[in-house]
């Protein structure tokens, strides 16, 4: 079932027992990179898809294979949005955010199955949805003719999909091509034709909405107005290739903005920001990707975006509104300081940091008056803080995915007359018909085995009992089959991961003997434990803990916890120098740490005065 902390129930009831008003108290919460895919859709091609033995359905999904080597899952996220919505409503939340990547590349397939979904969910349940972009949707700000190599097709072999005037590599064991318009890549306004409401156009039950290039103030206001500037024509920007000399000449691109400023219930306002910056090729005829610069290039190509957020967060102060804002990108550092240790191990730009937003991308949103802001992106449970020399503050909350590990959402409890903002972090442990789909992955493997492919997912992943031990099993085949080969470097590979935890700690012991016998006992851990795990748990659980925070303490035993802490301990007295393997073995633990001890990451409280952060036990 899904889990909540037991020590917040009683604050829980406590809250429901006082009675408020509708500007004492809100409730919302975060879903975010869904990553919707369609397994039920009709893709309107020659290919219906995969028939079920147990159901008769027909199903187009991915391969489990490239599941396993994705940072995200495609096709049992279908089932486990369902089963998040249906404990929304159980919840009785009404406003429901999803801070980008909504969709799986932005086909126009899936977010028709999206839209169906949440269309469904309103009508029956009076929730309200509201979106912003991501850079899975769209990919590009334009359409693009595409599709994917990987859905599984007739006798377990790969099936490619594409739209009919896609540049197709063709490989051999797959099955014929198969064209349909409908997987095309979407670009903003097609995108926004089809999926026109959910925040991006104002509803006549808004009290206010507005965007960045609204001209009227909250006075001034009328659904009118606001419907004529909601169209896509009405809320474009230009943008240039910076230092395109010659090449582009003074040529400008203009671009859709999807922000939005929306007021659902007095004295609510939910800012969505749309920090997707894609900047012209130095040929002219592409956009580099969003996806790696987030923030950082919001402050250098995208600039009215922060004239707008400083009035929007002026005005909502001087009226008495409780702002709240979310985007998918970070707006804090998500290492909290662990970035230089990190780029010592894998190099500038990796293991994500390229996606780290800079200091000055906090200081300048906190500066605007931004408090709390929740991103997305990353799948990372996390919280960072910035707070400048001059009061101001900013709380920013990753918000994990429901498509990875560790699959959760976060819900938001603002309560005014306290000055306080609860946030409780709720996993995604048991889904509904998660299961449905394995007997195709059943045939998938047959196929896999039978042509000899190397590599291959563990067959053990379809005795899962729940999402819960099925997302657990993706994170480690994803460390075994993609990680760790491609992306660590080789002296850790060939010295580091063959090691035993006992192994890396006499490594460390070495002319500290008595302290490190003193670690030991002060941590309650033996020698013996220490050869339980090896580098590659190691590793496996520095994703876990990168990725989930302290939810991974779920999955990671409270005893292998105790016994990393001694390591890290004797490594900050251990004095080697100049022995590279023995540096290795330090970062790595530093690393860990900080990821195992970070600000409160999954039920606290934030004093929206001070901004400062207490786990609510």
């Amino acid at each position: 079932m899904f889990s909540v902390k037991k020590s917040l129930i009683g604050l829980l009831a406590l809250i429901g027992a006082t009675m408020v008003n509708a500007q004492d108290e809100y409730k919302v919460a975060f879903v975010s990179d869904v990553h919707f895919h369609d397994v039920y859709g009709d893709f309107k091609g020659d290919f219906k898809g995969l028939k079920s033995e147990v159901t008769g359905k027909y199903a187009t999904i991915r391969t489990m294979d490239s599941q396993m080597n994705s940072t995200r899952l495609f096709n049992e996220n279908y089932f486990a949005f369902i089963a998040v919505l249906d404990d929304l409503v159980k919840k009785d939340i009404k406003y429901i955010v999803l801070p980008g990547d909504f969709s799986d590349d932005g086909q126009e397939v899936h977010i028709e199955g999206l839209k169906k979904i949440m269309d469904n969910y309103t009508k029956k349940h009076g929730v309200k949805f509201y979106i912003t972009f991501g850079n899975h949707d769209p990919v590009m700000p334009m359409t693009v003719d595409k599709g994917k190599m990987d859905y599984l097709g007739e006798n377990g072999k790969d099936q490619p999909i594409f739209s009919k005037n896609s540049k197709i590599k063709e490989k051999g064991g797959m099955n014929p091509v198969i064209f349909s318009e409908v997987v095309k890549e979407q670009g903003y306004e097609d995108i926004m034709k089809q999926i026109n409401n959910f925040g991006l156009v104002p509803e006549k039950s808004d009290i206010y909405w507005e965007t960045p290039f609204s001209k009227y103030s909250y006075e001034q206001y009328s659904f009118e107005k606001a419907l004529e500037d909601s169209s896509s024509k009405n809320r474009k920007y230009e943008i240039s290739y910076e230092g395109s000399g010659d090449k582009l000449g003074n040529e400008k691109f203009e671009i859709v903005d999807g922000s939005y400023l929306v007021e659902p219930t007095k004295g609510l306002w939910l800012l969505a920001i749309d920090s997707n910056v894609y900047v012209p090729t130095e040929d002219g005829k592409g956009f580099t990707s969003a996806s790696n610069a987030g923030y950082n290039r919001v402050l250098t190509h995208k600039k009215h975006l922060i004239n707008w957020v400083e009035k929007v967060a002026k005005t909502a102060e001087e009226k008495g509104k409780t702002l709240v804002t979310f985007s998918h990108y970070p707006m804090v550092d998500f290492y909290n300081g662990a970035s230089e240790e990190v780029e010592s191990i894998f190099g500038k730009g990796k293991f994500e940091l390229r996606r780290v937003p800079t200091d000055e991308v906090a200081k300048t949103f906190a500066d605007a008056g931004i408090k709390l802001h929740f991103g997305g992106h990353m799948h990372f449970n996390d919280t960072g803080v910035k707070k400048n020399g001059n009061g101001n503050f900013l709380v920013n909350v990753q918000v994990p995915s429901i498509a990875a590990y560790v699959p959760a959402y976060k819900l938001l409890s603002i309560d005014n007359k306290k000055g306080e903002a609860l946030i409780e972090t709720v996993r995604i442990d048991e889904v509904p018909r998660f299961n449905e789909l394995f007997e195709h992955y059943e045939k998938e493997y047959v196929q896999l085995e039978k042509s000899g492919a190397k590599n291959i997912w563990n067959r053990d992943i379809l005795k899962s009992k729940s999402y819960k031990e099925f997302a657990n099993w993706h994170i480690q085949e994803l460390v075994r089959l993609r990680f760790l080969p491609k992306d660590w470097p080789e002296d850790i590979k060939e010295n580091i991961i063959p090691m035993s935890g006992k192994d890396m700690f006499n490594l460390l012991a070495v002319g500290n003997e008595k302290d490190a016998k003193k670690i030991l006992k002060e941590n309650g851990v033996r020698v013996s434990d220490l050869e339980k795990w090896n580098g590659t748990d190691l590793v496996t659980d520095l994703y876990r803990f990168r990725n989930a925070g302290n939810l991974a303490l779920n999955d990671v035993s409270s005893q292998r916890v105790k016994e990393y802490k001694a390591i890290y301990e004797l490594s900050l007295n251990n004095k080697t120098y100049d022995n590279k393997v023995t540096d290795r073995v330090k970062v790595l633990f530093s690393v860990l740490n900080r990821f195992i001890n970070d600000y409160p990451d999954t039920d606290f409280i934030i004093d929206m005065k001070s901004g400062d952060l207490k786990v609510k036990r």
